[in-house]
């Protein structure tokens, strides 16, 4: 009998993580899948990306509504997302019985089927513990990580963290950041279908900028706004993407159309990868400028303190959100010949491509003996 795999996904960021790895127990022998998605998946505000999973044709065991129509943009509602997916997953749970879940990252979703997954005595193995998020996701990955019982962190740094945690050192496994395997399987798009769709010719320079709200900064809109500020007079090519839906999102969300930008709700992966395969510079705070950008030896300037803590691979220079310090970040990646020269070889400490067949042979030979759901703290 096929191990049966759990998965939840909420968002593109956990989605295109995911990916991968489904592919591979499409095609397993010895493993089978359930899928359900939720969240902004199913919201038309931030692109209705559950088009995107059904065009992959993967089977969605289940969906569900974890947020209301009339989104309050704050914790509440966060929280509330959260209590109805504990909720709904466990009625899942119950009723499909899977031998493992598969959790990831620092995603409200996934964080409750990893609570779930605890108290129903079923195994979870966790992607990407150990890394440091800032804002909530922090608390949420650490938190994660203590209900898991495996984990399959990106890199040795991580995995310190994890044993220094007191989680226990056999059961954490270094097998690289999935999303990397997503973007080097991925296809690229034309030219005319870039210049068309998002007015961008790739030929000439061009900046892409995703910058999410920090849960515990109040300040999300005046935070864009000098984002924009330091846009307005750098003569390259922009190209906008909606922020997640954590508190402040709306605020910033106002902001971006407001401007005068090219803005895009989101994109489907390959969009994704020939647009940051082939830009001059990523801005913002997105996780994706720390984990994916070095593969593509891609300068980044990582606003703010969203990502402090984080293991910063030599592409990634970090800015207050102060307008005229952003602006030159930018100008200094864009123009200084030698930090340019110092990142064309530079090797990503997230992984290589191969994390989701190092995932997959996990899953298959890790022992499910039901003594490894009692956890217990080692010192």
């Amino acid at each position: 009998m096929k191990r049966k795999v759990f998965i939840v996904s909420e968002r593109r960021a956990d989605f295109s993580r995911f990916k991968p790895i489904i592919k591979l127990i499409k095609k397993s022998k010895e493993l089978d899948y359930d899928l359900v998605v939720t969240g902004n998946h199913l919201l038309k505000k931030y692109g209705h990306t559950i088009d995107e999973i059904n065009k992959e044709n993967f089977k969605i065991t289940k969906t569900f509504k974890m947020f209301n129509k009339t989104i309050h943009d704050d914790g509440a509602e966060m929280v509330s997302g959260l209590g109805i997916a504990i909720q709904e997953l466990s009625k899942i749970l119950k009723k499909n019985k899977p031998d493992i879940i598969l959790s990831g990252f620092d995603i409200a979703a996934n964080l409750a089927v990893t609570i779930v997954g605890a108290h129903m005595n079923i195994p979870v193995a966790h992607i990407q513990g150990g890394e440091v998020s800032g804002t909530i996701d922090e608390s949420i990955r650490h938190a994660m990580s203590k209900f898991s019982h495996y984990h399959f962190v990106s890199n040795n740094d991580a995995k310190k963290r994890l044993i220094k945690m007191g989680e226990i050192k056999k059961n954490i496994f270094v097998v690289g950041c999935p999303s990397i395997d997503a973007l080097l399987q991925e296809e690229t798009c034309s030219i005319t279908q870039i210049k068309n769709k998002f007015g961008i010719d790739y030929k000439k320079k061009y900046l892409i900028l995703i910058q999410h709200p920090v849960t515990t900064e109040t300040n999300s809109n005046k935070q864009i706004l000098n984002t924009l500020k330091a846009l307005k007079n750098i003569k390259i090519q922009k190209l906008i993407i909606y922020p997640n839906n954590d508190a402040g999102s709306k605020k910033i969300i106002k902001e971006l159309n407001k401007s005068k930008f090219k803005v895009v709700k989101t994109l489907n992966l390959m969009e994704y990868k020939t647009l940051l395969s082939k830009a001059s510079i990523l801005v913002g705070n997105s996780s994706s400028g720390i984990h994916e950008a070095a593969t593509y030896r891609i300068p980044v300037v990582n606003i703010g303190s969203r990502q402090n803590g984080r293991l910063k691979p030599l592409n990634v220079i970090s800015s207050s959100y102060e307008a005229k310090e952003i602006k030159k970040k930018i100008l200094y990646c864009l123009n200084n010949k030698i930090f340019i020269k110092k990142i064309k070889n530079i090797k990503n400490p997230y992984g290589d491509g191969k994390s989701s067949n190092k995932i997959i042979k996990l899953l298959i030979k890790l022992n499910l003996n039901k003594n490894i759901v009692q956890k217990k703290i080692t010192y």
